[in-house]
């Protein structure tokens, strides 16, 4: 498939608890993607343990080339039963999509998922198959770009229970707040983070069950090269900014001498944006035909900060370093081209410690973002 499954997944914690009850795995494998929500019954620690294994037992079976019917039937097998309320101690969901665009979703007495084309909701057709006693409701279908399922727990159908909704959120209009929110271009993980806050209002901020949302969207795979430091040998100097050039995609330029050396080199003015930011974070300046050009170590620096945190502490943010942080996390492939210049003013007694490690910090950022599922690469001038 040459798009991007674009997963972003957020969760809020019943009110008083430290852990959450629903565990959400995602896997990678050669050909698909696998996604598993479990709801483990009741909230806390056992709750926890329980949507854990659920989860983890999915995805690693799915994962090793199992069989999704064998999975199933584990775990329904596996999973225990309350003898008070009959009830399963876990349910779940699992959606796998493969990169030619086929998928298959499954659901056990979750909440059913929501299936949409941009902005439009659409009916997902499923049907209902009896294993080891218990009914999964299955669903095979195909995705391609603009198209977007998300996987909710009942601790988001139920928000506003008693409250603000009499009987709940509900299914309708969860629905219609999730397709405006895809109209409006927001990330997976951004509109699954602006779902669980507006549960977290509906609970008047004290959530009465553990909700959590997985929003999984395909479009197009973004590109992303950095440019971080002259090379070593001046004489590459050239070679460097060419690359950066030809890269498709996004263009970052990182530090003061690597934005005058590719001025040099493409015959372009250099400015600085005098407006100050932040206090913390040195300007940003601009480049005809970069889209972005930042300061190098203590740019780099509160990136990573902000990178560790995901796009919930973004909003609003405008210096260079988030404006950096936010432009990695939408990209889903990254490329950092780091010179290995020496730079002195990072050896100066009077710089902090903490911004003179340029090198691990790029290294940092890239463990971060390949955790995050991105493909990185790192390559020495």
């Amino acid at each position: 498939m040459s798009f991007y499954l674009d997963i972003g997944y957020a969760q809020l914690n019943k009110q008083g608890e430290e852990l959450c009850g629903d565990t959400v795995e995602i896997v990678q494998t050669p050909d698909s993607s696998i996604i598993v929500l479990a709801d483990g019954l009741g909230s806390g620690v056992k709750a926890n343990i329980l949507s854990r294994i659920t989860a983890k037992t999915a995805a690693t079976m799915l994962k090793m080339g199992g069989d999704i019917e064998d999975v199933i039937e584990t775990m329904i097998a596996t999973l225990p039963v309350c003898k008070v309320r009959n009830l399963a101690y876990s349910t779940f969901s699992i959606l796998q999509v493969f990169r030619d665009g086929r998928a298959y979703l499954a659901e056990f007495d979750n909440p059913p998922a929501y299936w949409g084309y941009n902005d439009s909701l659409l009916h997902l057709k499923k049907s209902a198959r009896l294993v080891g006693g218990k009914i999964i409701e299955e669903a095979h279908f195909k995705m391609g770009e603009g198209y977007w399922l998300a996987l909710v727990s009942d601790g988001v159908l139920h928000a506003g229970l008693g409250g603000i909704w009499n009987l709940g959120w509900g299914g309708d209009r969860i629905g219609s707040y999730i397709k405006t929110l895809v109209s409006h271009r927001y990330e997976a993980g951004e509109i699954a983070g602006k779902v669980t806050a507006q549960c977290n209002k509906f609970y008047y901020h004290k959530p009465g069950d553990d909700a959590s949302v997985v929003i999984s969207r395909i479009r197009k795979v973004r590109k992303l090269t950095v440019l971080i430091g002259p090379p070593r040998n001046p004489d590459d100097d050239a070679a460097a900014v060419k690359k950066l050039m030809q890269a498709p995609g996004v263009k970052v330029v990182c530090g003061g001498t690597t934005g005058q050396m590719v001025g040099r080199i493409l015959n372009r003015k250099v400015t600085v944006n005098l407006h100050l930011e932040s206090d913390t974070v040195p300007p940003t300046g601009s480049i005809t035909g970069i889209d972005l050009v930042t300061e190098g170590a203590v740019t780099l620096y509160h990136a990573r900060q902000y990178i560790k945190e995901g796009f919930k502490n973004l909003e609003g943010v405008r210096n260079g370093a988030g404006r950096l942080a936010k432009a990695l996390l939408k990209a889903d492939e990254i490329h950092f081209i780091v010179g290995t210049a020496v730079n002195p003013a990072l050896y100066s007694p009077d710089f902090p410690v903490a911004y003179a490690f340029k090198h691990q910090t790029v290294t940092d950022i890239a463990e971060i973002l390949q955790h995050a599922g991105k493909k990185v690469t790192v390559e020495q001038l």
